[in-house]
């Protein structure tokens, strides 16, 4: 039985997936969010009666991302263990993007870290036209990075550049600068919100994430050369080079860029991992945010 996440399919063959945790004033990513999750998104992914699928919130906030409780733990998790974690997750959005039916994410508030990386799985995103609402991948901002995909997908989605400089910086946007960079489908009052996403899910059978497309084409080498010699030339004189989550979103990004999506999501996932085993960003976590030294 379900307790994060409830699913419900109208008669349009809609499944809404709507996250609403009893025990928490935000939704996240916990251990047993994760179990729920994975389970229905295969649920709903392989009913054929299934015609599109919404991703809700029945809070004020969309999605916080994952529980910094767990990712607490995840540095005395051994590699495998951890690995396992990390692709259920992983796995389960590329299978949402991958299913053959249209995904749409109704972001209502705030939408950040692995909330906003499991929005990025969505073919299109809809948000409330409130400038308060805060989207995008602030985990450089925690010595953390990204872990879901967000490295990957919105460097395909967004201006390639001005994202990988913003995710350095652990950058939010307001729904109208996400809006502009590509990152929204569209920006709508608040009693508009699901009816807009729902006739989109309608309208749009066939949909498909834009670097899954035939004749999609990503930066040329030479570009993705080019930009990281001046990024890391710029890193070094801010003294930010050394700096363990820098180094690893560069590299995943550097990296990933140049490969299919598939194998670049699991590069991401590499490269959280490595930044788990760094002592330093464990004691600097475990310290800012549970007072206790590693």
């Amino acid at each position: 039985m379900s307790r994060v996440i409830t699913l419900g399919v109208d008669g349009h063959g809609i499944a809404e997936l709507c996250w609403d945790d009893p025990d928490r004033k935000v939704n996240v990513f916990s251990t047993d969010a994760i179990a729920e999750w994975v389970a229905l998104v295969e649920q709903v992914a392989s009913d054929p009666s299934v015609r599109g699928v919404l991703i809700t919130s029945g809070k004020a906030s969309f999605h916080a991302g994952a529980d910094l409780s767990m990712v607490s733990g995840f540095f005395g998790m051994s590699t495998e263990d951890l690995w396992s974690v990390m692709a259920r997750v992983k796995d389960s959005l590329y299978r949402l993007e991958t299913c053959g039916k249209p995904v749409a994410a109704a972001i209502n508030g705030h939408c950040l870290g692995g909330g906003f990386e499991m929005a990025l799985a969505a073919h299109a995103r809809f948000a409330v036209d409130d400038p308060a609402i805060k989207l995008g991948l602030p985990e450089a901002g925690l010595g953390l990075m990204p872990g879901f995909g967000g490295t990957q997908r919105l460097t395909r989605l967004a201006p390639w550049q001005r994202v990988t400089a913003d995710m350095l910086q652990g950058a939010t946007y307001d729904v109208s600068q996400a809006r502009s960079l590509g990152q929204l489908t569209d920006v709508v009052p608040a009693g508009a919100l699901r009816d807009a996403a729902r006739r989109w899910l309608l309208d749009n059978p066939a949909a498909e994430q834009p670097w899954m497309a035939r004749g999609y084409r990503g930066p040329s080498a030479s570009e993705i050369e080019r930009y990281f010699h001046a990024l890391n030339a710029g890193l070094t004189r801010d003294g930010m080079a050394d700096r363990p989550e820098q180094k690893l979103i560069a590299e995943a990004v550097y990296h990933g860029l140049q490969m299919p999506i598939e194998p670049a999501l699991r590069l991401e996932v590499r490269r959280f991992i490595e930044l788990t085993r760094n002592l330093s960003v464990r004691q600097t976590l475990q310290a800012r945010f549970f007072g206790e030294a590693a």
